[in-house]
């Protein structure tokens, strides 16, 4: 800092001096003898100064400047003027720099005929002039001491000295970079020999220390805080400051590199802090990847965060109305504002009261991180997890992030198994329609859905979550008509006239739906539960066992298995809910409250305490089914029978295992899984 005030107040004398009112420091005239004394006269002399074209001492800049050429004007010394037979003497007077004469060009006397002239006018171009050399002038009798031309006339000199002005103020209110920056002229080893050329030096060395110590400190600051505790924030201020970094490195290393060995320091000063700062940045952002995501790598679906991560995740994985923009074997950086939507309020209030919402999002962005860089949702290690724990998983969920890490590998086949079982295992019919609609949507081409039908069909589903069905059957019929390729916006349709009431409309629909897109499964499931609830049985079962043939969905052989109960074929429908719906997903309550209806038209009443035991630890939430286990529990009541312990002595241990069903080597929940036969 005391290098600084010094320099500071020499930068002020000089302005005072130099730039301000006293007006510039001009170099003096020289003074040569012209004549010597003799019987005629006494000797004469003439002085010599740096002139313009007209022969005024000094010259203004702004002509120097703008001129190609150097004057010199040669002024009689005393009370006498130029004659023209003067302009023969004159000429014998040579400027001479550096031992070398500039001869020069022309010789112009300046002033009136008769009077006399008053100065005669040497030049010579601009270009043969070193203006750091003074200039001797030699003349036959003799020769001037040296006249120093004023710094101020160099070429160069405004650019420079505006740079080192600037390289000054900066520094002066603590920006040191800009000084850097601003004092680039100066970087090089041998800039033009202003007076001000040490001094902008002087200042680089300030700036440069300023910067490299302030940048070391921040540093070992960031580098204590992550260290013990890494996070998003923390996080954020390295990446922030290895941008900083970026940006003072290219100044500084020019600036080092100018000053060659002197500067070597310079340079491994700079160097070893960026590669530092990102050895850190690497080293750190791998711990809080890491312990952001061990929820994946380590976590049980018995944990509540587990399960509302991926069903969250998931969902933004298969938002339809994103796979239109989807032609290539792409997946878009996901969107956690997708879960804004009425439809995702469930998702969203859980995240938002536990408490969990901002540690999603960072969830997500680490995501985004592995789909730019990576081409994966989430890498092996996690994925091997996920698929160990896939049994217990409500939701296809291991097999959505499979689907989509293959898609991000452009590997078709492995994309199609693993989105086949995705399909199969899902028991949801919402995510079964978002799935298939995802699909459905990256399949067209862009433009055949018109952006007016999505954003008709978005108006639609706000009018019906307000209640306002007329008004959302109006838009929704438009959007269908618009985009008649695209076969869920029928689907919606149909689920609209069926909210209505209009079951005979809402299967048109359906029907129609089916029709556009023959893989198309929510449409079907709808109808299916339709005959269910008018109890036309075996329309359903007929129904069920032709789609099938075609798709082995749990949300097929479930309404199978419910239209056999509703026939009184309790065996059958056991058999459907042991050999197939468990199979595929296990952890479904309405799987367990109608297998306790199939063990108890069976009379296997430690099937049924079994069965409702496990529809109780999958937490119901669906009324119907709930309705479901409590007829049972009362039904068991009737008959003086428990459903937290074993069936009665009536029926021999012997005998509950043989009528119990075979397990088929499936995952159990608990130990009093009924046993093989």
């Amino acid at each position: 800092m005391i290098a600084y005030h010094r320099l500071f107040g020499a930068f002020l004398i000089c302005m005072t001096g130099i730039i301000g009112g006293t007006g510039p420091l001009h170099a003096q005239p020289v003074e040569l003898l012209y004549e010597e004394s003799g019987v005629f006269g006494d000797a004469r002399r003439v002085t010599i100064g740096h002139a313009d074209e007209e022969g005024t001492v000094p010259p203004d800049t702004s002509v120097v400047r703008a001129s190609d050429r150097v004057y010199f004007a040669v002024r009689p010394a005393g009370d006498w003027t130029f004659d023209p037979d003067d302009k023969q003497t004159l000429q014998n007077i040579t400027p001479v720099q550096d031992t070398s004469a500039l001869v020069p060009e022309t010789l112009t006397l300046v002033g009136g005929e008769e009077e006399g002239a008053r100065a005669a006018v040497m030049s010579m171009p601009k270009s043969r002039i070193d203006w750091f050399a003074p200039v001797t002038f030699r003349h036959t009798i003799d020769t001037t001491s040296g006249l120093s031309l004023s710094e101020q006339y160099a070429p160069a000199y405004p650019f420079l000295r505006r740079a080192y002005q600037e390289g000054q103020r900066h520094l002066h209110v603590g920006r040191p970079l800009r000084a850097i920056r601003a004092l680039r002229p100066f970087h090089g080893p041998a800039p033009p020999p202003f007076s001000f050329v040490d001094e902008a030096k002087a200042l680089l060395d300030t700036a440069s220390t300023q910067i490299l110590d302030e940048a070391r400190s921040r540093f070992r600051t960031l580098r204590r805080d992550l260290v013990s505790e890494p996070d998003a924030a923390g996080l954020a201020r390295l990446d922030s400051f290895r941008v900083r970094l970026d940006s003072i490195r290219p100044a500084l290393v020019s600036y080092a590199e100018a000053r060659a060995e002197a500067d070597l320091p310079v340079q491994n000063r700079i160097e070893t802090l960026v590669h530092s700062a990102d050895q850190l940045y690497s080293d750190v952002r791998s711990t809080y990847r890491r312990e952001t995501l061990r929820i994946f790598l380590r976590g049980t679906y018995d944990n509540p965060k587990l399960r509302l991560y991926l069903a969250a995740l998931t969902q933004l994985l298969v938002t339809p109305d994103s796979a239109f923009a989807v032609s290539t074997l792409q997946v878009d950086p996901l969107q956690p504002a997708a879960l804004d939507s009425p439809r995702h309020a469930g998702l969203q209030r859980r995240l938002r009261s536990d408490g969990w919402a901002a540690g999603f999002r960072e969830v997500v962005r680490l995501v985004n991180e592995n789909i730019r860089e990576r081409n994966e949702v989430f890498g092996a290690e996690i994925m091997q997890s996920l698929r160990l724990r896939r049994p217990a998983a409500p939701q296809p969920y291991f097999e959505v992030i499979a689907a989509m890490n293959a898609r991000l590998a452009e590997d078709p086949t492995r994309f199609a198994d693993a989105w086949g079982r995705a399909l199969e295992k899902v028991t949801d019919v919402s995510l079964l329609h978002d799935l298939q609609r995802w699909r459905l949507a990256s399949r067209v081409a862009p433009g055949t859905v018109p952006e007016r039908a999505l954003r008709l069909a978005e108006e639609a589903r706000s009018h019906r979550r307000a209640g306002r069905l007329g008004a959302a059957n109006a838009r929704l019929q438009l959007a269908a008509r618009l985009a008649e390729p695209y076969a869920p916006l029928y689907y919606e349709l149909g689920e609209l006239k069926q909210a209505q009431g209009d079951t005979l409309r809402a299967r048109k629909d359906f029907r129609r739906a089916r029709a556009l897109a023959d893989a198309y499964a929510p449409p079907e499931v709808k109808m299916l539960r339709q005959l269910l609830a008018q109890q036309k049985y075996e329309r359903a079962l007929m129904r069920a066992d032709s789609l099938l043939q075609e798709q082995s969905y749990w949300l097929l052989y479930l309404p199978k298995a419910r239209a056999l109960l509703g026939m009184n074929r309790h065996a059958e429908a056991r058999r459907v809910l042991r050999g197939r719906c468990e199979p595929l997903n296990d952890e479904s309550h309405a799987l367990y409250a109608l297998l306790a209806e199939a063990y108890v038209g069976m009379d296997v009443w430690e099937g049924v305490r079994w069965a409702v035991q496990q529809a109780a630890a999958l937490r119901p939430r669906r009324s119907a089914f709930v309705e479901r286990v409590s007829a049972v529990r009362a039904t068991a009541t009737e008959r003086g029978l428990s459903l937290t312990k074993a069936a009665g002595d009536s029926i021999s241990a012997e005998e509950l295992r043989r009528r119990a069903d075979t397990t088929r080597g499936i995952r159990t929940r608990d130990g009093n899984r009924p046993r093989d036969d």
